[in-house]
């Protein structure tokens, strides 16, 4: 696991550091006035969580009455899905966020963002429990545990923004997230046997190392509209093996956030629209055309 989580992480870093090599000359694309110059501003983000079903558990225990000849095997299982008939829209929830973005022309990093944040998790586990007796099955438990979770969250975003052109840039990177469950409602199934890591959900503090990417869009005015989807890729706080998916009950869930950011530039920013005097000049002494 150790290792596939290295590899996952240098595939990630490698169009980072990569993107980061490419620096555009002054006067071309949406940012290239030079690393001095700044795009600087409050967003509002609106978007949905999706907490994706990641791991299912499963066990097996029989045994065999030497007088009787009897084998009585017992078969569990616990899946993190929808599987009784329900969509996957139980697992979606909305999400809000509010903060500052500030975007340079600088060569490695030139994208940061703070913020604060409300998250919504939502999902469930089905379980399943189907006993034997000489290959016929004579008792069959099913059950489902649901979990609604509210969080609070702090979030530092750095990452490095590619300018296509004048009116789209993309953007990717990694971030940091501080989260606080202040409402937990988690249903409880029964423990799977062997199963170390079973518990009722995460604890109420959780840090993690996140990546994010996203597409923006620039208006005619002073708003450029980005949608983003961002993921945890490494536990920090508990640091429990470096598991990023969410542990309720069984299973595993990995957490999606889908979002659109609002981003309103600040007056004089780089890329706000030009002012002109009565005789059409800008505060650059260029003539409107």
């Amino acid at each position: 696991m150790n290792n596939l989580k290295s590899i996952l992480l240098l595939i990630i870093l490698i169009p980072f550091i990569g993107f980061s090599q490419y620096k555009k000359g002054k006067g071309n694309g949406l940012y290239g006035t030079g690393g001095d110059a700044v795009d600087q501003g409050w967003f509002l983000g609106l978007g949905l969580t999706y907490m994706m079903p990641y791991s299912q558990y499963s066990d097996k225990i029989s045994a065999t009455d030497s007088l009787t000849n009897v084998t009585t095997t017992t078969n569990y299982l616990a899946q993190p899905k929808n599987s009784f008939g329900k969509s996957f829209t139980s697992q979606l929830a909305p999400m809000l966020e509010i903060g500052k973005f500030k975007m340079n022309n600088k060569k490695f990093i030139n994208y940061m963002d703070y913020s604060l944040s409300w998250k919504w998790f939502r999902g469930g586990e089905n379980y399943t429990e189907t006993t034997n007796f000489n290959n016929i099955e004579t008792n069959r438990i099913e059950s489902r545990a649901n979990y609604s979770d509210h969080l609070v969250s702090g979030n530092f975003n750095l990452g490095y923004r590619f300018d296509k052109n004048d009116d789209l840039f993309y953007v990717n990177g990694l971030g940091l997230n501080l989260d606080y469950h202040f409402i937990k409602s988690r249903g409880v199934n029964k423990k799977i046997p062997d199963n170390e890591n079973y518990t009722d959900g995460p604890a109420s503090l959780l840090g993690e190392l996140h990546y994010f990417f996203g597409i923006g869009f620039k208006t005619k005015g002073r708003l450029i509209i980005m949608p983003m989807i961002e993921t945890p890729i490494l536990a920090l706080l508990p640091f429990n093996h470096i598991k990023s998916a969410h542990v309720y009950n069984n299973t595993r869930h990995r957490p999606f956030l889908i979002k659109v950011r609002f981003m309103f530039l600040r007056q004089g920013s780089k890329s706000c629209p030009a002012v002109y005097d009565p005789q059409g000049i800008d505060p650059n002494g260029n003539r409107s055309k």
